[in-house]
């Protein structure tokens, strides 16, 4: 089982190719990147960010992101385009308790960069540091507004564990469900033996 550090020295940055061959480079954030970070935000719909459970738009969140990164508690993935920051993907991890085998993600994409595979090849690199880590489970919530972010982690092999009726609220304050979807690692592990590659879906 590898390290974290060791995964992210050996795989990034990366130059990989979206379905219309458009480069972007995928990398760990850096504190360097706290006022892209925030332009990039601050470009996304209201109805993106509901399910990021904090004012991704206040310069003070972004702000305390930076100054409190820590890799072993929240890694974020970041793809950059021409510089700027087109996508975001996170694994948050419980390094303590009963749901230490776990890790919760959290992803993002610029609307500009959707139906081109964005956001497939950040979930799937964080699928892939969960399998290497060892953890079993991986988890995101989807409020029903992103359908389409639903079908992509379906694709992905995300199974729907539960819903919990009227537990968000949009903008204007009415109440929605909010799905748990879980993808467990472990199916993965056994697929390893049969030549597939991690975390293939």
């Amino acid at each position: 089982m590898d390290t974290l550090s060791e995964i992210l020295v050996s795989t990034y940055p990366e130059t990989v190719s979206l379905e219309d061959e458009t480069p972007v480079v995928v990398r760990p954030l850096l504190k360097t990147d706290e006022a892209a970070l925030l332009e990039y935000f601050g470009s996304l719909p209201p109805e993106d960010r509901l399910c990021l459970k904090e004012d991704v738009t206040d310069p003070k969140v972004i702000e305390n992101w930076i100054y409190e990164l820590d890799y072993d508690s929240i890694l974020p993935l970041i793809a950059l385009y021409n510089g700027n920051i087109v996508g975001d993907a996170t694994l948050h991890f419980n390094p303590i308790g009963w749901t230490r085998h776990q890790a919760e993600v959290r992803l993002t994409t610029s609307t500009r960069f959707r139906v081109r595979g964005l956001g497939t090849i950040l979930l799937q690199n964080l699928i892939d540091i969960a399998t290497q880590l060892g953890l079993e489970q991986i988890s995101i919530e989807v409020p029903p507004v992103l359908d389409k972010a639903f079908y992509l982690f379906e694709k992905m092999g995300f199974k729907e564990v539960a819903k919990l009726q009227g537990f968000v609220k949009d903008l204007e304050g009415t109440e929605s469900d909010l799905v748990l979807m879980v993808k467990y690692l472990k199916e993965v592990a056994v697929d390893f033996g049969k030549g597939q590659r991690a975390g293939a879906a």
